[in-house]
């Protein structure tokens, strides 16, 4: 299992500061973007910003103060800073029964679609922007790693567990780099069952 990962995606942005000294090259590579936000109406809950986690520990708040939570409408949501956090937040909405829904203005991508697959029953209005590309942890990209390589199975194990077909978190890692992103053609979005 991965100790950490990043996503970058058009709304996270990714900045990198060089520090060179006489003894030593020095990066760090800092990742910012939306603060994650969960606001309630009813039975549904919509949600915006960058997963990982932050939304993760903020969510389980969240269903404990509101246990009739029964959809999540996704809105702006443009990935995760944690692939194993995020994870954790995805297998928790998929026990829990909730339905997750995406409107006609909705533009996720990356972990945000992981989000996406978890609900129970998934609804998409026409318009709605699904975008998908590989991983990458501080070696290499997902799409580089053996298929056989322990570095898949935290995502396979999630794919099985939600009965996702796993020839989808195949095609995410081919479909764009890390540093860019594809969006899914309607066509694509059938393809690959994204409705349930």
């Amino acid at each position: 299992m991965r100790k950490f990962s990043w996503s970058c995606c058009s709304f996270v942005l990714l900045s990198f500061v060089l520090w060179l000294n006489s003894s030593c090259e020095k990066v760090i590579i800092v990742l910012s973007g939306e603060k994650p936000s969960i606001e309630h109406s009813e039975d549904t809950a919509f949600v915006n910003g960058v997963l990982g986690k932050t939304f993760h520990k903020k969510f389980e708040r969240f269903l404990k103060q509101y246990p009739q939570t029964k959809l999540l409408v996704l809105e702006k949501i443009p990935g995760s800073i944690n692939d194993e956090w995020n994870v954790k937040t995805c297998l928790l909405v998929h026990r829990s029964g909730i339905n997750t829904a995406l409107h006609h203005d909705s533009e996720i991508a990356s972990g945000g679609v992981d989000l996406f697959i978890s609900g129970n029953r998934r609804f998409i209005e026409d318009g709605a922007k699904i975008g998908v590309h590989s991983w990458r942890d501080l070696r290499k990209e997902g799409s580089e790693y053996p298929k056989d390589s322990e570095e898949h199975q935290i995502f396979l194990d999630f794919f099985q567990e939600i009965q996702m077909d796993t020839s989808f978190y195949w095609y995410t890692l081919k479909a764009a780099s890390a540093a860019d992103i594809h969006w899914m053609s309607p066509d694509e979005i059938e393809q690959y069952k994204l409705r349930k």
